[in-house]
């Protein structure tokens, strides 16, 4: 992908559809400088045309889209890493074994931004570091929520 596009390719799709840490990049609401916050609930629409992010209810991303709705993603794989554009919107509060809000981006650009010359072998991998028993139940929960039409 050399070009700038205005939706996600299949691969990049594809690649959302696990656990995948991936930077969200927002502007604070109040410094007005960029912040970077890692995610790892993301989920692509099948149509490459949004990208549905899971984040505890009070995360400062949150103030921060309410307040200037245009966010950056870097997305790390498969083969580079891409930089997608957008604007974003919040979700109202989903109470389930934790609060949660889905963060809504409605992709206008994606850009390989990988340097000349340069392909990735290997994706990130994490470890969660708390309750497997949990986490299994967090990331049931929030798969669900992300793959709802709402």
């Amino acid at each position: 992908m050399s070009k700038v596009q205005t939706v996600l390719d299949s691969n990049i799709i594809e690649l959302l559809k696990g656990e995948t840490i991936v930077n969200l990049i927002t502007i604070n609401s109040e410094t007005k400088r960029p912040e970077l916050t890692v995610v790892s609930w993301v989920l692509a629409t099948e149509d490459g045309k949004q990208i549905k992010i899971a984040v505890g209810h009070k995360g400062s991303s949150i103030n921060n889209i309410q307040a200037d709705p245009f966010v950056t993603l870097g997305i790390i794989g498969p083969e580079s890493c891409y930089s997608v554009a957008g604007q974003a919107s919040v979700s109202d509060i989903h109470t389930g074994t934790m609060k949660y809000r889905v963060i809504t981006v409605d992709v206008e650009e994606v850009e390989d931004v990988m340097f000349y010359g340069g392909k990735l072998t290997v994706l990130p991998k994490y470890e969660k570091t708390y309750d497997p028993q949990l986490a299994k139940k967090l990331d049931d929960e929030v798969y669900q929520l992300l793959s709802s039409k709402e």
